[in-house]
């Protein structure tokens, strides 16, 4: 189905295309195996939040990574094994003392192994976030003196200037940064500085850029290729604003979709997307090519579900399996056209 485009937006550079869907699609050559293709370390979930982890491992998993690794909450990691069995979990315990220092070393081997991460998808708000959180991202003063610094009594803003030297920062790998990492990172001075240049991928959508930016929702909302743009360009990473026609920008580059589907306003849409993206990522697509890949395929995923139960039925589990046919598709017009 063909849907009618809206002028593009002053400052865009044009919509995805269908023609840089398929070139950008991965491909596996003779020989490929599941670490090779492409490992996808994921930390999501907490407690009342399964359904994060679950949806955004699902999606990884379906949108081509080898290998789906997820670090979650102890309590969830039965209930992620029964329903994603293709993916390893790393149960995070409590996340104190030494129990929580051997989390981090499996996590830390982990990371190695794999190619790109996704981190925030229904972490939660909470102390056991905000420790997990500096442990992944922050200089080693932002954290409890005395270990690795997973207890953290008080919250305390990490000091401007600092250089990262979290397991993430450390690191290097592409990355995903959506949700509840978005938010932990708007508590921070400077949060910018905790992410290396040209690594990461944001996914906030208008209250999370508020945040981010310290900006009204308005303003943002009332030119988002303008907001994103300027956004990508401080901070140094790319920036998907998905409010609409989603633009996707590193700040020299910026591309919008070509389609809105009205029925990603439900509940985990976001955290498929996460899983898709970091998929593309640990595929070797640079962020802005990952996130023009995701875009395109997220949209067309939606409609193909909305042809079955309208746009009001449609619910994220439902968006795992689209994504791996629209991708079979593309698949097929690569294929048949050489590019």
């Amino acid at each position: 189905m063909s849907h009618a485009l809206p002028p593009l937006p002053n400052g865009a550079d044009g919509f995805i295309t269908r023609k840089d869907a398929v070139r950008l699609l991965p491909t596996r050559s003779v020989g490929a195996h599941k670490w090779g293709v492409g490992g996808v370390l994921m930390i999501t979930g907490s407690p009342g939040y399964t359904g994060a982890a679950i949806l955004s491992a699902m999606a990884a998993g379906r949108a081509g990574a080898g290998i789906v690794a997820v670090a979650t909450s102890r309590g969830i990691a039965g209930s992620l094994a029964i329903t994603v069995p293709e993916a390893i979990t790393l149960p995070l315990g409590d996340l104190e003392g030494a129990p929580g220092r051997k989390a981090l070393e499996e996590l830390t081997e982990t990371l190695d192994k794999c190619h790109a991460v996704v981190v925030g998808p229904g972490l939660g708000d909470d102390e056991g976030t905000d420790a997990l959180m500096r442990a992944l991202l922050a200089p080693p003063q932002a954290r409890l003196a005395g270990g690795l610094g997973f207890a953290m009594p008080t919250r305390q803003a990490v000091e401007p200037g600092t250089q990262a030297t979290g397991v993430l920062s450390s690191a290097g790998k592409p990355m995903v940064v959506d949700a509840d990492a978005l938010n932990w990172l708007a508590g921070q001075e400077e949060w910018w500085s905790l992410l290396p240049v040209r690594t990461a991928v944001l996914t906030p959508h208008p209250g999370e850029m508020a945040r981010l930016t310290d900006r009204p929702v308005e303003e943002i909302t009332s030119d988002p290729v303008t907001a994103a743009r300027d956004a990508a360009m401080r901070w140094g990473q790319t920036v998907v604003l998905k409010h609409g026609h989603t633009v996707i920008t590193d700040g020299t580059r910026t591309l919008v979709a070509d389609d809105a589907p009205l029925s990603l306003a439900t509940a985990g849409s976001g955290d498929v997307f996460a899983g898709m993206l970091g998929a593309f990522l640990a595929q070797g697509l640079s962020p802005f090519d990952a996130a023009t890949l995701a875009t395109h395929v997220g949209g067309r995923a939606a409609r193909r579900v909305e042809s079955q139960y309208g746009t009001l039925g449609v619910v994220a589990g439902d968006l795992p399996a689209a994504i791996a046919a629209e991708l079979a598709l593309l698949e097929q017009e690569k294929g048949d056209h050489h590019v």
